[in-house]
């Protein structure tokens, strides 16, 4: 393959510019389509950094609010928004995006741990510039392996669908850090049920045990902590304490969270034992979760079917037909 090379070709008062890269030839239109792409590229990148640092502000923001409850009545001055924010809300304000559709993307920002109207505005950026970008990648793809030449209807319709691709793609990321995220939940939510009938038993009130579990669980599984801090936090600032339950189970999107949130829901409304609540509540999800490993263990056999008759079985007939197979063909070379 040789190198990069650049012509020059003067055509009356026009002048074309075109670079070679082995077989693939580049006019001043097409370098101008790859730095557009190039800088949408670096446009998203940054903007996903700028969401994942907000996740960080967030959790300072809790912190702050731990110490000084009282902060959120301090007058503070309006901050200007940044200009992805600023894109993003123009973005929501053209009505492109139902209202439906806007939250269905708070929810898969809450799910993933994302949380903040701002970073709706910031989501819509990035999809926007994933849509733009997906555009003369696919372009520079056809190019590059010369799909589709002269079927220009074909060229469009695929253009047309790594742009929807690409408006789709920041969705696909969110979904999977939300699993990721859940996955994490469902593991740390016994040990925060356990704190809880701890602090239950041990005379702290519903606000004080929830800080403590918050507190407890800050090393060893950040994402319960902050929905418990969260909550805590809620239920400092709001005397609808049902709400701040409910908003936790919102977030969340785990189901044994909801019996947990049902048992808190209940003794606040009817003045049960909180002890005695929590204590049926992890019965009960002990044995959702015996059951959950039991259905596992029966569905083992069915999936070890195929990898036994792929690569056990025919590794098998190998050990044991071969000698059989030498002892055949050394007695038919002997002869009677």
């Amino acid at each position: 393959m040789s190198g990069p090379s650049v012509e020059y070709f003067p055509s009356g008062t026009d002048a074309l510019l075109t670079v070679s890269i082995g077989e693939m030839r580049f006019t001043s239109g097409d370098i101008c389509i790859l730095a557009i792409a190039v800088i949408a590229a670096a446009l998203s990148a940054l903007n996903l950094g700028r969401i994942a640092q907000s996740e960080g502000r967030q959790k300072r923001l809790l912190e702050v609010l731990r110490r000084d409850p009282g902060f959120c009545s301090k007058p503070l001055s309006t901050p200007q928004m940044p200009w992805y924010q600023s894109l993003g809300a123009t973005v929501a304000a053209t009505r492109v995006i139902g209202t439906a559709a806007q939250e269905k993307l708070l929810e898969a920002l809450l799910a993933a741990g994302i949380k903040g109207h701002g970073h709706l505005a910031a989501l819509l950026t990035a999809k926007l510039f994933s849509a733009i970008l997906s555009v003369p990648l696919c372009w520079l793809v056809l190019e590059w392996r010369h799909f589709f030449v002269g079927a220009s209807l074909i060229r469009l319709a695929m253009l047309l669908g790594a742009a929807v691709l690409g408006w789709r793609a920041p969705d696909v990321l969110l979904s999977r850090l939300a699993a990721r995220r859940r996955t994490r939940l469902e593991t740390g939510i016994p040990d925060a049920l356990d704190l809880l009938v701890i602090c239950a038993e041990a005379g702290l009130s519903l606000d004080h045990a929830i800080e403590q579990v918050s507190r407890a669980l800050r090393s060893s599984n950040p994402e319960v902590a902050e929905e418990f801090a969260s909550t805590a936090a809620e239920m400092r600032v709001s005397t609808l304490r049902d709400q701040a339950f409910d908003n936790l189970a919102r977030r969340a999107g785990v189901e044994s969270l909801r019996g947990i949130v049902a048992a808190l829901n209940q003794s606040v409304k009817f003045g049960t034992p909180l002890s005695g609540a929590l204590r049926a509540v992890a019965t009960e999800m002990r044995t959702e979760r015996m059951v959950r490993f039991e259905e596992r263990a029966a569905r083992l056999p069915v999936l070890l079917t195929m990898p036994l008759m792929t690569f056990i079985l025919p590794s098998l007939m190998i050990v044991i037909g071969t000698p059989l197979a030498l002892r055949i063909s050394d007695m038919l070379a002997r002869g009677p």
